[in-house]
């Protein structure tokens, strides 16, 4: 059977609730930061995902201004181009134009699923923060009961205090 060591006179009750408290505390403040991180590497996803979006459509602004201009070239040459111009040029060139489609909608589709991965990432990323944001409430919520029971004990431990007192300076008298 253990025994108990008995506590000496005027050492405090409280100072191992204390630094549990301090340290849920701190935890607390570890969570903050992560939840900061994560909206960081959100934002710069996002960032991510414009700027290749914003080349997208330069790219296809590009392919769109080419082929006007070849349009515009084919008709001005087209004349002459019909004389001189063979079956084989005109397969090479529609050979490199599908090619150039083909690379693009590749792209489009390549951007389409990262596009669905960063936003498959971000609702991931909001419910984490949403479920931390709830444990921090609750854990606020409870450090609340517990400074409210803290209190409440200081205050039954002062009253005892001064019974005690009372009794002993009556006795004493």
């Amino acid at each position: 059977m253990r025994r108990r060591r008995r506590r000496p006179a005027g050492t405090p009750v409280f100072p191992a609730v204390l630094k549990v408290e301090i340290q849920n505390l701190e935890g607390l403040g570890g969570l903050d930061r992560g939840a900061r991180e994560r909206e960081s590497s959100l934002a710069a996803s996002e960032r991510e995902l414009e700027e290749r979006a914003a080349r997208l459509a330069a790219a296809e602004a590009e392919l769109a201004a080419r082929e006007q201009r070849i349009r515009e070239l084919e008709e001005q040459i087209e004349p002459a181009a019909a004389i001189v111009e063979s079956r084989e040029s005109l397969d090479r060139r529609e050979r490199r134009v599908s090619e150039l489609e083909r690379t693009l909608h590749e792209r489009g589709r390549e951007l389409d699923v990262r596009e669905h991965d960063l936003e498959a990432r971000k609702a991931v990323l909001e419910a984490d923060l949403e479920l931390r944001e709830e444990d921090v409430e609750r854990r606020e919520d409870l450090l609340g009961i517990r400074e409210e029971r803290l209190e409440e004990r200081q205050r039954e431990l002062g009253v005892y205090v001064s019974q005690i007192q009372g009794r002993l300076e009556s006795h004493w008298a």
